[in-house]
């Protein structure tokens, strides 16, 4: 199983953009109102940072995986150890993203059918997709669809100027500050710096090195610029206080395109890219979780079989969350933000890329 730099380009582009324009407005835009543009600049740049150091670190180890080179860097047990709290965050992620989507399809279209029809419906696909095709069928899905979602979100944005009001955006920073951007950041670098799943990927790509650090990073800024457009575009349409009420403020938008009284309803083709977005990220998800738990448990060669079991507790979990219906600011705030960012997508990459540097040149000393 082998992907290209190209393929991990749109991979990281889908997976950043379609659960992000969706979910991460509303909470940005309610704590730094008109402001929220900046947010955005912020949590680019520290995506940024996340992401730069993720690839530094699987760099050291282009044929390994997180799984592996965290035995190799800390031991046995405490590399084993250490990626617990991956796991449990890709387990979690799943069951999230698959709420999410259900949420989504209840409140545009199919408002009666029952949850664990549309649960179970994506989660075949995927599993199909990723039994069968693995991580090669995911990049070429990624590659196929990643330039049609540009240009219908290019288009998006070209029909929707006549709605825009620039004086929504004003007044610049005297109504918030630091504090609330900041804390607006927070939600959007924290779905950017999901990024660090390439110290999974690393190894599948056919050439690993600086080509592939620059294709995510690339990845990442674009998405950040597209993310800017975004909460742009949606401020300057409803204004802050709509804006921060609305459940999907983006997708609201898409739905005032008008024009020539023949240009309408795009918010089907948008919700059809949409979809797809949320499928190529599921995919990576239940690959590198069947994956990496194949790995963990000494069951390389068995990570097919594995993923029929990942399904069916992603299944279970998600039907959870939906019965609990637990709120998803709860979920984003006392969970994701709190723990996984600081744990997953700071904390681990860091310690494990210093560590490995100590050795490195402990190992170079001693040589010498």
């Amino acid at each position: 199983m082998k992907i290209n730099n190209r393929q991990l380009f749109w991979m990281i582009m889908m997976m950043e953009i379609g659960i992000n324009l969706l979910i991460s407005m509303t909470a940005t835009i309610l704590y730094a109102k008109q402001d929220a543009w900046i947010s955005y600049i912020l949590a680019g740049g520290a995506g940024l940072v996340i992401t730069y150091v993720a690839s530094k670190l699987s760099s050291r180890y282009p044929r390994q995986t997180l799984i592996e080179y965290s035995v190799t860097i800390l031991g046995k047990w405490g590399g084993k150890l250490i990626v617990i709290p991956f796991i449990l965050q890709w387990f979690w992620v799943i069951g999230l993203i698959l709420r999410d989507e259900f949420l989504f399809i209840r409140l545009s279209v199919l408002y009666k059918t029952p949850a664990w029809v549309v649960i179970g419906t994506m989660l075949a696909v995927v599993i199909y997709t990723v039994y069968h095709g693995g991580i090669e069928a995911i990049g070429r899905v990624s590659e196929l669809w990643g330039p049609i979602l540009m240009i219908i979100l290019a288009l998006t944005f070209a029909l929707t100027v006549n709605n825009l009001n620039a004086p929504m955006l004003l007044p610049v920073y005297a109504d918030t500050g630091p504090g609330p951007i900041l804390q607006g950041a927070l939600a959007p670098v924290s779905l950017l710096g999901e990024s660090v799943l390439l110290m999974m990927l690393f190894p599948f790509v056919e050439h690993p090195g600086k080509g592939t650090r620059k294709a995510v990073l690339l990845g990442v800024a674009l998405s950040s610029v597209v993310l800017l457009f975004g909460v742009l575009w949606v401020i300057m349409t409803f204004g802050p206080a709509v804006s921060g009420r609305l459940q999907f403020p983006f997708f609201e938008m898409v739905k005032l395109v008008y024009l020539m009284e023949f240009i309408q309803n795009m918010d089907i083709f948008v919700m059809a890219v949409w979809l797809v977005c949320i499928f190529v990220k599921l995919s990576i998800y239940m690959f590198i979780t069947s994956y990496g738990v194949a790995q963990w448990t000494g069951k390389t060669g068995s990570w097919k079989k594995i993923s029929l079991i990942v399904a069916a507790v992603s299944f279970i979990l998600t039907m959870l969350v939906i019965i609990l219906n637990p709120p998803a600011g709860l979920l984003l705030k006392g969970v994701w933000i709190r723990y996984v960012l600081p744990v997953n997508m700071i904390g681990i990459p860091l310690f494990l890329w210093l560590v490995s540097a100590v050795k490195a040149n402990f190992h170079t000393d001693i040589r010498r």
